[in-house]
């Protein structure tokens, strides 16, 4: 399996089989928070770089950026959100959108490697966003996803992503630009949702050397404890060759659950990582846990 290279203002990321599972921050999300979409449309673009800070202190490796679904046009607002979190953190950004044009007007900004979020296998819209990815030398996420919809097996879906190489690799592309996404589906409407999903993942990397991502925070949608439900998926996804995720990192529950997982699967070697990141921490995790096992 390719190594994929991101880059930052400073920071390089690289996502690659002996790498570390890598966690892209959701949290700067106008259509799937409230409160930035409220702030964005009212001017205070701060309220969005203070949510990247927060995800990249909290150990986000890259912070996605959507503007979609506001009363303000994509393509202004796009590349406004993403010039000024780009000045304020020095990770890579991945740059989730609607419309091609807002996408490009975004990329032209940018410093480093970008990640696009993301492409499908529908023909019409596949080519833009590969050529789009191919002039400014971005990375790609490539959606198990075609005009027919979802695939409800993995084979359906390890098929679509398998054409979406061979199409990227006319542009250029090869799979060290790409991230398989083998789609996280809410596991409360579906028995077999994750089960499908896993056995894709392990799929995707085996038969196509595709790093891969999921947005796991889809999992556990509608369903109480949804945290702790969403920190279970992540440790069986990682088991099952996810290396990406697209998640909360702010919520302990969730960043432990990596850590703990890449720590079990070797990922992490003699767990180095994760004592970092114990040592990391503020002395109250320390001291409850004294008190929990006395």
């Amino acid at each position: 399996m390719n190594t994929l290279i991101l880059k930052g203002r400073r920071q390089e990321l690289r996502i690659g089989p002996s790498e570390p599972t890598r966690v892209i921050g959701e949290r700067c999300n106008a259509l799937g928070y409230k409160a930035v979409k409220r702030a964005v449309e009212e001017g205070r673009m701060e309220e969005v770089v203070k949510r990247a800070r927060l995800q990249v202190d909290a150990g986000a490796d890259a912070v996605n950026v959507n503007m979609v679904g506001t009363s303000i046009p994509e393509e202004v607002l796009l590349p406004r959100a993403v010039e000024r979190i780009a000045t304020e953190v020095d990770v890579p950004l991945s740059l989730d959108f609607g419309a091609p044009a807002a996408l490009e007007a975004a990329l032209k900004l940018l410093p480093g490697r970008a990640l696009i979020n993301s492409a499908n296998g529908e023909a019409r819209k596949l080519d833009p966003i590969l050529e789009l990815a191919a002039r400014y030398g971005a990375a790609v996420i490539v959606l198990a996803c075609d005009e027919n919809g979802i695939p409800p097996d993995a084979t359906g879906r390890v098929r679509i992503v398998e054409r979406m190489l061979n199409r990227a690799e006319s542009f250029g592309l090869g799979a060290a630009d790409l991230l398989a996404d083998a789609v996280c589906l809410g596991i409360g409407t579906d028995p077999s949702a994750a089960a499908v999903t896993f056995e894709a993942c392990r799929r995707m990397r085996r038969e196509l050397g595709l790093n891969v991502v999921l947005g796991a925070s889809n999992a556990a949608y509608g369903l109480p404890m949804r945290k702790y439900l969403n920190a279970a998926y992540l440790v069986l996804a990682v088991d099952s060759g996810m290396n990406v995720t697209l998640t909360d990192p702010t919520l302990p529950e969730l960043r432990w659950a990596i850590l703990g997982a890449d720590a079990c699967t070797g990922r992490d070697e003699y767990c180095a990582n994760f004592i970092r990141n114990y040592r990391q921490c503020e002395p109250a995790p320390a001291s409850q846990e004294v008190k929990a096992n006395a």
